[in-house]
């Protein structure tokens, strides 16, 4: 008897409270999408930790106590939007809701790059610095100083490089052609003699070199072929210069 007593009372304590609240309900779209129903959604009246979010069509539901109120309608990268609405006990009122992107994105990073030139020692210092494998570079305006002519003499002047002067073939850390793999702006080059995997670096003037740079250990945006190193040449970016010498005349019968 106690127990029908209690389940009783508790009933109606649940019957009297939901008496004192009533219930905001509406639908939310998507101006973007046209009009279509915008799920998972914000809805929160303001002041208080009333909230919930709209269900896969849009939908919501909220049980909110009597009085004056303000309903904020939220979606990541949305215009915020409030609105105000009085409710009364029992009462049932429907706010249907529009959201955009009206406000726009902000920038939350400003991101400024630079260019230098790649020919100069500084220049390439400073990338070297920065680099994570062990990578040294000789820029054009060294190789014109020391009086290099090709890029295979110029990749001798790098500590752990040497060449054969027989073959001209080029070695990185004591490994020869079949563990060396060579780029051109970081492209691989294919090799113009069939007996041998790379290009022969005598083929590369200085006048189109900006800089060579070695590669001595692997790393994972090199290619799979590479074992000892890599030869990257770098050339110069072209420009039009020049100028034009143009004669014209004419004669009538006057």
């Amino acid at each position: 008897m106690k127990k029908i007593l209690f389940i009783t009372l508790l009933a109606l304590s649940q019957f009297i409270n939901a008496q004192d609240k009533g219930t905001l309900k509406g639908l939310l779209t998507d101006k973007e999408t046209s009009n279509e129903p915008l799920p998972f959604a914000n809805i929160i009246i303001k002041g208080t930790a009333i909230g919930t979010t709209s269900d896969f069509d849009g939908n919501y539901f909220l049980k909110v106590p009597a009085g004056n109120h303000i309903v904020i309608f939220s979606f990541l990268g949305y215009k915020e939007v409030e609105k105000s609405f009085s409710i009364k006990d029992g009462e049932t009122i429907t706010i249907n809701q529009l959201l955009s992107a009206e406000e726009g994105v902000a920038l939350d990073d400003i991101i400024i790059k630079t260019s230098s030139s790649k020919e100069s020692a500084s220049a390439l210092l400073i990338d070297q610095k920065k680099a994570v494998v062990i990578k040294e570079s000789i820029g054009a305006q060294t190789l014109a100083k020391i009086g290099v002519s090709n890029a295979a003499n110029a990749t001798t002047k790098i500590s752990g490089v040497t060449k054969s002067e027989s073959s001209g073939d080029i070695y990185i850390r004591g490994l020869g052609d079949r563990y060396l793999s060579t780029t051109m702006n970081g492209l691989p080059i294919p090799s113009d003699d069939v007996n041998n995997k790379n290009i022969n670096l005598n083929l590369f003037s200085t006048n189109i070199i900006k800089n060579v740079g070695i590669s001595k250990t692997y790393t994972t945006s090199s290619y799979a072929d590479q074992g000892s190193g890599n030869v990257d040449v770098n050339s110069k970016e072209y420009s039009k210069r020049g100028f034009s010498i143009s004669l014209a005349g004419g004669t009538n019968t006057n």
